[in-house]
């Protein structure tokens, strides 16, 4: 049998243990640089951001879009109701326009 002494530590696990050592630390160089170079990004963004006052263009721009969308409801709404009246007043003529409707479509469709 081998009686082989795994305590002991060699030469070659003597340099593999100092080539970690250097491997472990420029690692550890590396991720600090990494953590290093990302802050400095989002320092610089952030100071471009508050700069060019882009926080209070978007502030802008998002409220537009809001009255914009608020308006194109009530636009559509104003048009369901002008609709639905003209249904209600002419009732026969709604009909025949539906009919004229689904006849052109139907026959543009059978084209293709």
């Amino acid at each position: 049998m081998n009686d082989t002494d795994f305590t002991s530590e060699t030469p070659d696990t003597a340099q593999l243990k100092r080539d970690f050592a250097k491997l472990r630390a420029s690692l550890d160089a590396v991720k600090d640089k990494l953590g290093t170079n990302a802050h400095d990004i989002l320092d610089r963004v952030s100071d471009f951001i508050d700069s060019s006052h882009l926080g209070g263009r978007i502030d802008n721009i998002e409220d537009e879009l809001t009255r914009l969308g608020g308006k194109l409801k009530d636009s559509g709404r104003n048009a369901a109701a002008r609709v639905e009246s003209e249904v209600t007043a002419k009732p026969l003529a709604s009909v025949a326009i539906a009919f004229g409707i689904g006849l052109l479509a139907a026959s543009l469709l059978r084209r293709r």
